[in-house]
């Protein structure tokens, strides 16, 4: 997670959130295609932001999530 202080007594702005559990990149090694889908969706509420997603394809043509990521703005940053 990555905050950012726009002013030395302000409180902490939100700019990214990645999640990726050690299991899931263990089971996309051991039981995946080599190929990833990457998707994104806008959130609305009380945090504008965007949601980006990695997943894969199983053995069995099953979708299986790899990792998640929370985000201000699509950059290279993020």
């Amino acid at each position: 997670m990555v905050v950012q202080r726009v002013k030395a007594d302000s409180l902490p702005h939100f700019k990214r959130y990645y999640l990726c559990f050690d299991a899931l990149k263990r089971g996309r090694k051991a039981g995946c295609r080599p190929l990833i889908g990457l998707d994104g969706c806008f959130l609305k509420g009380s945090f504008k932001s965007k949601c980006l997603i990695a997943v894969g394809r199983d053995t069995n043509n099953q979708i299986f999530p790899i990792a998640l990521s929370v985000v201000e703005v699509e950059c290279t940053d993020s």
